[in-house]
């Protein structure tokens, strides 16, 4: 039956295929969790002193041929994700309660239990009940959309909001924050430096590589920039030292300078408007206010009761600075589900293309990134503003989904707030 399976493949068309690939590995995920009730059973019995083996691991290392390291890591995730018996024989729910319902359905990968094994391994015992519960659930949602190392990426984050949850936080000298520089020349000239940055003058560095940094486009042969991200980040340090040189034509990320955002609701602003009409002779409406803001470089983004982004930017090809700021404030960084990229890595990409007769405003955009702009214009992904919260969700082929149900991001969310964690 595999060799007429084997023989028949070549006869299937694309998506056929893909959907073939998706099908494996939900069998290979199941496959999996029954291997781990293996191992956990086979533990819990004592199975092999019973055999004469030291230990479990030294019973799988030679049973089953695996290394030491992929012995340890089965029965961690087996004891990680099933009911064990207290002394008095009552059943006891397993440490990760919902990661093993999602294992036993088949809907957890290897790679993915791992990941979330070991941020759980790292949580403090201060940490609630409910809390975990929590932050056990919203990795699985991102392992749902994500690959292995953005749940890894999320759980450092969300170890790192644990452990500051568990210290005190000292408060930076903001009137005199701690900056170094050390440099000397080598024997070619070049020079070497090391150093460290406060925080905030960090932040505008990083932020001004967003641009200079990019790689260049691909040369007219079709091949793409050669240089490295370090080689690219150094040419972009070049630009900024040139540009500092000539103090008038400083380099500044996005052609302004830091920019507050104040949020309100329509309402609000409307009623502060009428109290302060008599203060400000010529402005009594929210948009004569927003433009009176929006000169004096305080740009407020204006929400309406169902918490969409109002008057920000006018319609043209190219988002405007105004409506680059709400996509940053709407979606956080690229919307694409599982994606953690943050908004200066983004564009913003219109969800009806502009040669289509789409138009450049906050319901028809959506922020993301290179590597998924690129996805949605050329696979069968699609993107869309659900009509109810004004928020974006991505639909996903009809071979890795048949359903096609809508998927939206929560990578952003993790670690950022104490319910998200």
């Amino acid at each position: 039956m595999e060799q007429a399976l084997s023989d028949a493949l070549w006869q299937l068309d694309d998506r056929e295929l893909a959907a073939l690939l998706a099908r494996r590995e939900s069998a290979l995920r199941q496959a999996h969790a029954e291997m781990l009730a293996a191992v956990g059973e086979a533990e819990r019995r004592g199975l092999a002193k019973n055999l004469g083996y030291r230990d479990s691991v030294a019973m799988l290392r030679t049973e089953l041929r695996v290394s030491a390291r992929e012995a340890h890591a089965r029965l961690a995730d087996a004891l990680a994700t099933q009911a064990r018996r207290s002394p008095e024989g009552e059943e006891l729910p397993a440490p990760l309660v919902a990661t093993a319902r999602l294992l036993n359905t088949g809907g957890l990968g290897r790679e993915h239990l791992r990941e979330i094994t070991r941020i759980f391994a790292r949580c403090p015992d201060t940490v609630s009940g409910q809390e975990r519960a929590d932050a056990e659930q919203t990795l699985l949602d991102l392992a749902a959309q994500a690959s292995p190392e953005a749940v890894r990426a999320a759980g450092h984050r969300l170890i790192a909001y644990w452990d500051s949850e568990r210290q005190p936080v000292e408060e930076p000298e903001l009137a005199a924050p701690t900056r170094e520089f050390r440099y000397r020349y080598r024997r070619n000239g070049q020079l070497e430096f090391t150093g460290n940055l406060d925080p905030e003058t960090g932040a505008t560095l990083e932020g001004l590589f967003g641009p200079l940094a990019k790689p260049r486009p691909k040369d007219d042969d079709g091949h793409p920039d050669p240089r490295t991200m370090a080689q690219r980040q150094g040419d972009a340090l070049a630009e900024i030292i040139d540009s500092a040189a000539r103090a008038e034509d400083l380099t500044v990320q996005g052609g302004e300078r830091a920019v507050l955002t104040a949020t309100i609701t329509l309402a609000e602003l409307e009623d502060r408007t009428r109290q302060s009409s008599t203060e400000l002779p010529g402005y009594s409406t929210p948009e004569q206010l927003r433009r009176l803001a929006c000169e004096a470089q305080v740009i407020p983004a204006i929400f309406g009761t169902d918490g969409e982004v109002l008057y920000l930017g006018r319609s043209s090809r190219h988002a405007s600075k105004a409506q680059r700021r709400a996509l940053a404030l709407r979606d956080k960084g690229c919307a694409f589900p599982g994606c953690d990229r943050g908004p200066k890595w983004c564009v913003p990409h219109h969800i009806v293309w502009w040669d289509h007769g789409g138009n450049t405003d906050i319901d028809s955009m959506v922020l993301v990134c290179a590597h998924h702009h690129r996805l949605i214009h050329h696979t069968d992904w699609e993107v869309r503003v659900n009509s109810a919260d004004r928020l974006p969700e991505f639909v996903p082929p009809a071979w890795l989904d048949p359903a096609r149900r809508p998927r939206r991001n929560t990578a952003h969310l993790i670690g950022k707030h104490p319910r998200a964690a």
